[in-house]
């Protein structure tokens, strides 16, 4: 017996919405695109031993932290695979910079998108990460419309696996010597949730 398509021929593909970044707020944090006065700030990240420890790059010079964010500055579109909008997470009550996070599309036709975070050491331990992806997953699940979103990070990065537990994200998959990365092969771990799961989670 032939089976029946899985989607009828007048159905349209999924789609995200064509909604552009715009600023959020939680209950601590103001969540807006990177802009140039966020140099030094992200800097004072970027360039520490310690974070750079579990990122993609050495740690950066001033001038290569600004090229970084020249590239990326006014950024707000999301429809494409691969567009990405870099966010700053300042404290509402003083505008203090705690750290920055992403928002990138993996798959415009399966609703997919990847969260990450960067967060001071000197802000750690005080939910600021967490705080900050819900607030992007709330938007990516909500106006955007995604159906899915992943978080990829070095196994033994245990700081950021604990977000993602609290989250509400699962361990999906262990990619092993599957990057290139300072001179090396390392391990990518990929955490993941749907959209109703997101809906469906305690609140607190």
């Amino acid at each position: 017996m032939k089976r029946p398509p899985l989607r009828s021929a007048d159905v349209s593909p999924p789609a995200l919405a064509p909604v552009d970044f715009a600023p959020l707020e939680t209950d601590r944090l103001h969540l807006r695109i990177a802009v140039e006065e966020d140099l030094d700030p992200l800097h004072d990240i970027l360039s520490r031993e310690d974070v750079c420890r579990y990122l993609l790059h050495p740690p950066l010079t001033r001038e290569e932290v600004m090229g970084r964010l020249l590239r990326t500055i006014g950024q707000v579109r999301l429809r494409e695979d691969g567009d990405l909008v870099r966010v700053s997470a300042v404290r509402r009550e003083d505008q203090l910079f705690v750290g920055e996070l992403i928002l990138r599309v993996v798959s415009a036709a399966g609703l997919s998108v990847e969260v990450g975070w960067t967060v001071h050491p000197d802000h750690r331990g005080q939910g600021y990460a967490t705080e900050a992806a819900a607030g992007l997953l709330d938007f990516a699940f909500g106006p955007l419309g995604a159906h899915r979103a992943e978080a990829h990070l070095y196994p033994e990065n245990f700081a950021s696996v604990a977000v993602c537990t609290r989250l509400g994200m699962r361990a999906e998959a262990l990619h092993r010597l599957d990057i290139w990365v300072k001179d090396a092969w390392e391990d990518t771990a990929v955490y993941a949730i749907l959209e109703q799961e997101w809906a469906a989670r305690p609140r607190a």
